[in-house]
């Protein structure tokens, strides 16, 4: 098999066939692009009576695996983050009460926390050492045919794939389910844009030759990038209006806390009514093991009985409640607010 393509090529080139020619002609019949060039390279010695002379430096390989696996493994955790954060932005603005999965509130603000950090923290990453990888195959083209480059690609479009599908069928899931049309349709069009601009740009840069480390070529990856850029910062800037700043955050989470610790008061309540013969404890300091003061001012919850089966506890909160709309025992605005409420057996 050696000899007859050998043949072929010096038969060839003294045809007057020139060598990007006779490459696509036996590309075409199945042979592999870098045997090709392989053998051309033994023709060119054989010529001029030199040896072509081998790159040095045994840690390249292995520089360009680390790089390469860095890209991906931030392109996957931005990703997938992005995405996260672009279904939580759909639940919010398209929001349906069928599907609401919190009853104090703060989930969609916790997923929407930790898909922006993930995002915030992965996306500069990638674009760096992005920016590192284009640059060193703009100099060195012959990385482009480098087998650890292929192989971690290949990876990353299989995971890409996989991401695809998942996030598709969670979307379908709940349209299954009975979600609303318009929810549906704006996370299969998420998930579409995301992996399919993954794909474009990578499955397109599997078939780059050098030929494309022009200018040209260059500014396919100027286009991806900037386009990213924009998707990323219109998607996190519309978090931080979904979850406001930190402190706004930390407020929330200490009103959320407070709701919470009146919960288990009233839990602990109703458990004494039902175990001292339907009597009210008359203090507060009589219940155990609950929380009895606010977690920030360290003020004492108010306790009041009412009525011999009614109650009121209070407390006094820094903002409006967020929670669900179909979830209203535990309602309560901004300032000195009491719960008025009834025992249970």
């Amino acid at each position: 098999m050696a000899t007859s393509i050998e043949e072929f090529i010096v038969r060839a080139r003294a045809a007057g066939a020139s060598d990007q020619s006779i490459v696509g002609i036996l590309t075409a019949r199945g042979w592999p692009e870098k045997e090709v060039y392989d053998f051309l390279a033994c023709q060119y010695e054989q010529s001029i009576g030199l040896q072509i002379p081998r790159r040095t430096g045994t840690g390249t390989a292995a520089k360009d695996a680390f790089f390469h696996l860095l890209v991906f493994s931030t392109l996957a955790t931005w990703t997938i983050g992005l995405g996260s954060l672009a279904f939580t932005l759909i639940d919010r603005w398209l929001a349906d009460d069928l599907f609401l999965r919190s009853y104090f509130g703060g989930y969609e603000t916790y997923t929407a926390a930790e898909s922006m950090a993930a995002v915030l923290v992965a996306f500069p990453i990638y674009l760096l050492v992005s920016r590192s990888v284009v640059r060193s195959e703009s100099l060195h083209p012959e990385k482009l045919y480098s087998p650890v480059r292929k192989w971690l690609t290949y990876m990353a479009l299989v995971i890409a794939a996989c991401v695809f599908i998942g996030d598709l069928i969670a979307a379908l899931s709940y349209f299954l389910r009975g979600e609303i049309t318009s929810r549906f349709l704006a996370k299969a069009f998420a998930v579409l844009a995301l992996s399919g601009g993954v794909f474009f740009y990578y499955f397109g840069g599997l078939k780059r030759s050098e030929r494309e480390t022009t200018p040209t070529g260059r500014d396919r990856d100027r286009w991806m990038a900037g386009i990213s850029a924009v998707v990323v910062a219109g998607l996190v800037i519309s978090g931080f209006a979904v979850i406001g700043s930190p402190k706004t955050q930390r407020t929330l989470r200490a009103d959320q806390r407070r709701t919470q610790d009146l919960y288990q008061i009233a839990s602990q309540v109703n458990a004494s009514w039902n175990s001292n013969g339907s009597v009210l404890p008359q203090h507060i300091d009589e219940l155990r093991d609950v929380p009895l003061s606010d977690p920030v001012t360290r003020s004492t919850y108010e306790y009041r009985v009412v009525e011999a089966d009614r109650y009121e506890l209070c407390a006094t909160f820094s903002l409006p409640s967020q929670d669900a709309p179909n979830v209203r025992t535990w309602s309560h605005p901004a300032g000195h607010y009491c719960f008025s409420l009834a025992t249970f057996t």
